[in-house]
């Protein structure tokens, strides 16, 4: 960000004054001695005045010089006054300052001269005492001054900082450094409240003076009656030489006041007025010098000097506003990662970390124009606004210079590091809404970069952007599915192929989402899986499946060996307590667990724990079985498929696809089914979806399948109607149209 303005700026100028006597505008060099001869010159036209008006006159000069020097004197010292009080707070702010890092040093337990710290706190402790002796006894603000003393002592004595705590502090203590700063920011609150009360004793004062101003008017009419022709010049002098400088220090006071610290009051005197003007244009100074200070602190990143993420905020909401230049609307935006920098620090130490970090701002300095903003947005994460680049081909261009500087090796201490970095970019474009939205976009982008492979520049991929929002929004959707009542079932039958009849029925889960509609399984399973809410899912799942097949082997014919089979993640099986749930569930007389078969993928399987199998055998204990899905596809080997607790093997439908000649099939088929019948195994051959592949499976001897060419999977309403029909699952899916229509 460009640098404010130095402290002692000039002001607006203001308007050359006139001469007393000719009304001709007085400029350059002739305002010295035109400010010496107006003086001269009001003394001998006062005594012209004396001579006329004698005692009325005499005592009018006296009464008004009398009031103008208290007016004076009141001032100055009021001025004197304040700007000693702005004096001594503003060096009690350095030291609180210098003396807070030093405490932050320590709490990180950072090497720091601990006798320096208590020398310096005394240092502290004294400029306490000499703002208190400063400002006016019996006011406010000499208790706030007192109250913030307190706050500080009680402040560093609560963190082990104070008098001789600091020699027994060990250890570091860097998660009370937030405490340590809020306090430390109440203190400067209250330093900020003494100087507002200065800056409103100086405005009571010339408002005092205003007053006192009003009175000697008056006197000044009443005294001159008889010479009205010296009233009317005195009058015309006093608005001159005393008014309007007064209404000009007061309007300089309320812009202060304002927080326009940059104005100043043109001195064309050299009398009070003009040393009251000099000292307020140095307590001006100093407030913005001061202020300068702390907003430098606030919009810069202390370790690097590069802005901070509050300032890159505010410069992309400034190119968002309604007058913002077609150069603004054309920026981009490239978000930086240092790769492994945790590395760094875990092995290096914090402090060559941050070394580090300084040399990587200046290199990223040195890649930029001078347009483009470089900030740190903490950590190890930069950002760069790139300006006047419509194509995003300058983003590019950047991106490849900042890694063509990272090639060169860093050198931290004796340590020579090689230092890579992921970059992503967004360039603005006409449906982006703000500032934030645009650094979203561009962490996104920076964040594929990261996941493809690091070291890497990448561009910000809208469709890939919304493929994720979606996804988080199905994640936070997702806790409230269960509770909700979301969830559906539907159950597709599994057939003997020999006879068609229904043997059992795979329960598969759907979400009727509020505002997406029925989701299948492959959209949400895996987000679930990720979210943890698989426990809800897996358990709301087996404990309606079982019961609705333990409802029709009880209330239809035919189906008293009705079995019920259910998807399990082996994400569930190593937590215990939704083991235990699951156990429950089986537990049940209700469920009637042996109808219950569990499916486990072989792929989930293969890339399990011992837990994973540990668990199945633990459940096979209920009574259920266990069946193993997609086998086939998991690369088992025949040792592991040995000790598996499997009573079932669902052959994958790959297996019955078109990619592979009949004869492959064939032979891989028969293979499965002599390796099942070897190990006494029951098998289910999935994807039936053909004439052809059905009379394979005959062939073959395969007593069950299921798939589309059989039956489809059909709501819990229609598998009781087909259930009820006793109708037979062969040729093709016409009988369950048949049956469900009967």
């Amino acid at each position: 960000m460009d640098a404010h303005a130095p402290g002692n700026a000039s002001g607006t100028a203001a308007t050359p004054p006139e001469d007393p006597v000719t009304g001709a505008t007085v400029t350059g060099a002739a305002v010295t001695g035109a400010a010496s001869g107006r003086t001269w010159s009001l003394r001998r036209e006062w005594s012209r005045a004396f001579l006329l008006m004698l005692a009325a006159l005499l005592i009018g000069a006296v009464v008004t010089i009398v009031g103008v020097r208290g007016l004076m004197d009141q001032v100055q010292e009021t001025s004197g006054r304040l700007q000693l009080e702005l004096e001594k707070v503003e060096a009690l702010r350095s030291a609180l300052d210098g003396h807070e890092q030093l405490g932050h040093q320590l709490l990180s337990n950072a090497p720091v001269d601990r006798s320096a710290f208590l020398r310096q706190q005394e240092e502290v402790s004294r400029l306490f005492e000499d703002v208190g002796a400063v400002l006016p006894a019996g006011t406010e603000v000499r208790e706030t001054i007192a109250a913030a003393r307190q706050s500080w002592q009680e402040a560093l004595t609560d963190h082990g900082l104070w008098g001789s705590q600091v020699l027994s502090l060990r250890g570091s203590h860097v998660e009370e450094t937030p405490a340590l700063a809020a306090a430390s920011a109440g203190i400067r609150t209250r330093l900020a409240d003494i100087r507002r009360y200065s800056l409103g004793e100086m405005d009571n004062g010339l408002a005092h003076s205003a007053e006192l101003e009003r009175f000697l008017v008056i006197a000044r009419s009443i005294l001159f009656v008889v010479a009205v022709g010296a009233t009317v010049y005195f009058r015309r002098r006093m608005v001159k030489d005393l008014m309007r400088p007064v209404g000009s220090l007061h309007q300089g006071v309320r812009k202060l006041q304002a927080g326009n610290y940059k104005h100043r009051i043109e001195v064309f005197r050299r009398d009070e007025l003009g040393e009251l003007a000099d000292a307020f244009n140095g307590m001006a100074a100093a407030v913005h010098s001061s202020h300068e200070a702390l907003t430098h602190r606030a919009t810069h990143d202390p370790l690097t000097g590069l802005a901070n993420r509050a300032a890159l905020m505010e410069r992309l909401t400034a190119s968002f506003g309604a007058g913002s230049t077609r150069r603004n609307r054309n920026e981009g935006l490239l978000f930086i990662d240092i790769d492994d920098f945790k590395e760094v620090n875990d092995s290096l130490g914090h402090e060559r970390g941050d070394a580090l970090l300084i040399q990587l701002a200046g290199r990223l300095k040195g890649c930029v124009r001078s347009d483009d903003v470089v900030a740190r947005l903490g950590g190890d994460e930069f950002a760069i606004v790139v300006m006047d680049d419509d194509a995003g081909s300058v983003t590019a261009a950047i991106a490849e210079r900042i890694h063509g500087a990272l090639r060169a090796p860093f050198f931290v201490g004796d340590d020579r590091l090689t230092v890579t970095a992921s970059m992503g970019a967004a360039q603005r474009r006409p449906e982006t809404t703000d500032a934030a939205e645009l650094l979203r976009q561009a962490d996104f982008a920076m964040y594929m970069a990261k996941h493809g492979g690091k070291a890497r520049f990448q561009l910000f991929d809208a469709e890939g952007y919304d493929h994720m929002t979606y996804r988080a929004a199905l994640k936070r959707d997702l806790a409230s599915a269960v509770p909700a009542g979301q969830l559906r079932l539907e159950y597709q039958p599994i057939a003997d192929l020999t006879s068609g009849a229904i043997l059992g029925l795979e329960a598969l889960v759907r979400w009727e989402h509020p505002t997406l509609g029925l989701l299948a399984p492959s959209e949400f399973i895996p987000l679930a899986e990720e979210t943890g809410d698989i426990d809800a899912v897996g358990c709301w799942v087996l404990d309606n499946a079982s019961r609705q097949a333990a409802g029709w082997r009880t209330s239809l014919p035919h189906c008293e060996g009705l079995w019920i089979a259910i998807n399990l993640s082996t994400i569930q099986l190593p937590n215990p307590r939704n083991l235990a749930a699951i156990k429950r569930i089986l537990a049940d007389p209700a469920a009637q667990a042996d109808k219950v078969v569990l499916e486990v993928t072989e792929t989930a399987l293969a890339g399990s724990t011992d837990g994973g199998i540990a668990a199945l055998k633990t459940l096979k204990e209920t009574g259920v079985r266990v069946a193993i899905d997609d086998f086939g596809t998991g690369y088992s080997s025949l040792s592991s498929l040995a000790v598996l607790p499997a009573d079932i093997l669902k052959i994958d439908r790959s297996f019955l696809g078109r990619q592979s000649s009949e004869v492959q099939s064939a032979a891989m088929l028969e293979g499965i089914l002599g390796l099942a019948r070897m190990l006494s195994l029951e098998v289910i051959a999935e994807g039936v979806e053909e004439p052809g592949q059905l009379d394979l499976l005959r062939a073959l001897d395969c007593r069950m399948g299921q798939g589309y060419f059989l039956a489809r999977p059909g709501s819990a309403e229609a598998i009781e109607t087909l259930l009820a029909s006793g109708a037979r699952l062969q040729p093709g899916p016409a009988a369950l149209e048949r049956a469900v229509d009967s």
